[in-house]
């Protein structure tokens, strides 16, 4: 599943609160990626109303084209920005040395299938399981594997839409 399938899967909704929960930095790196300028309009009267339009214009980008890049940005910045606890949570359990659910370490590729499966099992009965099947569907098509494909993750997706 590709990081655009991911984020249509999440839907509008979700995307867009993945989106506004960014820090100024990370929703203008993910507007780059989609050439959404950045810049304040008229309309937007409020901090709140420009960042809701941003997340709107950002949903239709990845809703109506081809936006792998775009769709891959925001899912990394939104993983690495606000669901550290989450990552920390899963690296630790594969016993993979990490700062604060951060590492340059090839776990994907050192780690047994088995554990790699087994740990994502167990954060999607300690975490939000629309958020866990994001991250590991994303860690699969960032490593071009289909190691978590036993979670049948997209169920979890799909509940997080209706």
């Amino acid at each position: 599943m590709s990081p655009e399938e991911i984020c249509r899967n999440l839907g509008e909704q979700k995307v867009k609160t993945i989106f506004l929960d960014l820090t100024a930095e990370g929703m203008k790196k993910v507007l780059r990626e989609a050439r959404i300028p950045p810049t304040r309009l008229a309309s937007h009267t409020s901090i709140r109303r420009r960042n809701e339009d941003w997340a709107a214009r950002l949903w239709r980008t990845i809703a109506e084209r081809p936006a792998v890049g775009t769709a891959a940005t925001l899912l990394f910045e939104w993983l690495t920005r606000t669901r550290r606890p989450m990552l920390a949570q899963f690296l630790t359990a594969l016993e993979v040395p990490h700062d604060g659910g951060l590492t340059d370490a090839d776990f994907m590729t050192s780690s047994p299938p088995e554990l790699l499966v087994e740990s994502g099992r167990a954060l999607l009965a300690s975490h939000p399981p629309s958020e866990v099947a994001a991250y590991l569907l994303f860690l699969d098509v960032s490593n071009k594997t289909n190691i978590f494909s036993p979670l049948e993750l997209e169920r979890h997706l799909a509940l997080s839409s209706s």
